[in-house]
């Protein structure tokens, strides 16, 4: 098995527990933001890349409720560049990075400190360069990682996002003491499930690998928070095995991706208990048309990768992340993926100068 894909198999092995550790902080995380006021005139603002982008496009669903305004969820170049003018000194910047090295994410801090903005940083490490700008950093040693293909710091960085936006929230009584000790308690029982689905799925992908390798190119659909998660499949896909890999919103499919139908190419429909009867649909409908299809998530066809999932209005995707990243590990362990990556990943950012160094 490739070196990378061992050490992935093992962080996705770990990650509940990992999870686990990160929760028995949740009232220490919470409690930073005690003295933080989000006012009428206040904008969010969600930074990050990759992953971390992901994260922040999740999480917003529940700012957006809890708040009653829409974040902006912003990429550190698009921030850097055109949207910090627009800072005031009531804003909140919240930039995730996971090695808190990237230089846009790191000047994105720069540039909200210096408008007057609060500053927070969500990060594994204590003395990344993310952590020493921002006024709050949120460390997250528990979802440190020393592998190329990240598993537990993709959903224990969401849960500290959700962590952070729930602090905000109780700082500024947009829920109460019970409502957050009720949200912990929703986070325990999600995680209790992690490894039941992991197995699940990687059971099911070694039941069905033959079929899987007829295909060259995969493209992922999603609704709502799950277009994020199809996202983290995609691209964990072109990382770990160089396949052609897309993530589409499922409406965004159908109104003209749909017409596409390269040589190769096998379809995957995610679906959580909300999205379920109208993926079905969408599922029924591809199918019919002739095109490979095959559907991950609740009440699944038969012959599908069907799990049991919790009825979550904010945190479904915490369900859906032990069953991408389970798919994604035992197909490469079967056919021995992940060896390129790695090599890719290092040419760019050295090429390009992407990171920032760390402070001795």
């Amino acid at each position: 098995m490739n070196h990378e894909i061992e050490k992935m198999a093992g962080f996705l092995e770990i990650t509940p527990r990992k999870i686990d550790e990160l929760l028995d902080r949740y009232d220490q995380i919470l409690g930073l933001f005690k003295n933080v006021e989000f006012k009428k005139r206040s904008n969010l603002y969600l930074i990050g890349n990759g992953s971390s982008g992901e994260g922040a496009r999740i999480a917003s669903f529940l700012a957006l409720d809890l708040f009653g305004k829409v974040p902006y969820c912003i990429t550190p170049y698009q921030f850097t560049h055109y949207s910090y003018v627009s800072l005031t000194d009531k804003d909140i910047v919240i930039a995730i990075s996971q090695t808190g090295t990237s230089h846009e994410v790191v000047e994105s801090l720069r540039l909200a400190k210096k408008a007057g903005a609060l500053t927070i940083a969500i990060t594994t490490i204590a003395n990344a360069p993310v952590a020493e700008v921002a006024e709050i950093p949120v460390v997250l040693p528990e979802c440190k990682e020393n592998v190329d293909y990240k598993v537990v710091g993709v959903l224990g960085q969401l849960y500290g996002l959700w962590m952070v936006i729930l602090g905000i929230a109780l700082a500024n009584e947009f829920i109460n003491e019970k409502q957050a000790e009720s949200f912990l308690l929703e986070f325990r029982d999600l995680n209790k499930h992690y490894k039941r689905i992991a197995d699940q799925a990687q059971e099911w992908t070694l039941d069905h690998i033959d079929f899987l390798e007829q295909f060259s190119k995969l493209t992922v659909l999603g609704s709502g928070p799950l277009s994020e998660t199809a996202m983290e499949l995609a691209i964990k896909s072109i990382e770990v095995q160089n396949r052609f890999s897309m993530a589409v919103d499922t409406e965004e499919y159908l109104h003209g991706i749909c017409a596409a139908d390269p040589k190769g190419n096998l379809v995957i429909m995610l679906a959580d208990i909300e999205t379920a009867p109208y993926s079905r649909k969408v599922y029924d409908s591809i199918k019919d048309f002739g095109q490979p299809v095959v559907y991950f998530g609740h009440n699944a066809p038969e012959g599908n990768l069907s799990v049991k999932l919790l009825d979550s209005k904010y945190f479904s995707t915490a369900l859906m992340f032990p069953l991408v990243h389970g798919f994604i590990v035992a197909w490469a362990k079967a056919r021995d993926y992940g060896a390129d990556g790695a090599k890719v990943f290092e040419f760019y950012q050295n090429r390009l100068k992407v990171r920032e160094d760390m402070k001795k």
